[in-house]
């Protein structure tokens, strides 16, 4: 009997050595990273307003301050006063440190998320993101964003959902969203951002846009501009075409 049992037990020790084995043999993943390379910001996580902006990384406070006075004046939110509360809650020393904001569009919101650790070194980082679609999924676009602050040493934040990966530049910002006017000028009525064409509804000039996804942006362009009140009072007079005639050139073309 005593023999049976020590042959059992040297039966699980070797099948039990053996497992580790495998295991040890699989590739390692990174360890996670120290919160004074890379740490997130725990904003809502889905949100209608996130509709609003872009992808992009903000590198002084003056930057962060046209964000947030840019977000406070739109009406498309669900959880602004969250959103704001827990950005300006972690406060980011810009001399070290930039503030990223990743936006995440899907075209359906029953698409089910999952955000791993950022893994890496203090110059790439990446940060993979899980998708689980489901065979029925909804019509309802959905938006997401994740929020970091990121050591200014850092290179680039790789984000990869599995499809594709995105590259995100932490030092030199390259994206044409940087040239985005934020906020967008209160004369511009409609404008394309680069991706969509937005325009302004209601008396309080709320910005609209449509949904485009897009992989890269062209430059911003008002393709619209308010009318100054010697325009609105020519088109208003019947006679404007006649008078129209005898105006000087430069005159005519003041807006465009």
């Amino acid at each position: 009997m005593l023999r049976l049992i020590l042959t059992s037990v040297l039966i699980l020790l070797f099948t039990a050595c053996t497992h580790d084995s495998v295991i040890i043999d699989t590739p390692k993943i990174s360890k996670a990273l120290s919160s004074d390379t890379i740490a997130n910001i725990p904003i809502p996580v889905r949100e209608q307003g996130y509709s609003n902006f872009k992808t992009q990384v903000i590198k002084t406070q003056t930057e962060l301050d046209n964000f947030v006075e840019s977000v406070d004046q739109q009406e498309s939110w669900n959880e602004k006063k969250n959103f704001l509360e827990t950005l300006l809650l972690k406060k980011i020393d810009f001399s070290y440190y930039n503030l990223l904001l990743y936006r995440i569009t899907e075209s359906s919101g029953s698409t089910v998320l999952s955000v791993d650790a950022p893994t890496g070194n203090a110059e790439n980082i990446t940060i993979i993101i899980g998708r689980d679609e489901p065979s029925m999924k909804t019509s309802d676009m959905a938006h997401y964003a994740l929020a970091y602050k990121v050591a200014k040493s850092v290179t680039n934040i790789t984000f990869d959902n599995g499809l594709k990966k995105n590259v995100i530049e932490n030092k030199t910002i390259t994206s044409k969203v940087s040239t985005i006017p934020t906020p967008v000028p209160d004369k511009c009525l409609e404008w394309f951002d680069g991706c969509n064409n937005c325009g302004r509804v209601s008396d309080k000039g709320i910005p609209v846009c449509t949904e485009k996804h897009c992989e890269s942006y062209e430059e911003f362009k008002c393709t619209k501009w308010k009318e100054n009140a010697e325009q609105q009072k020519l088109e208003s007079d019947p006679s404007h075409h006649d008078s129209e005639q005898s105006l000087p050139r430069s005159q005519q073309t003041s807006d465009e």
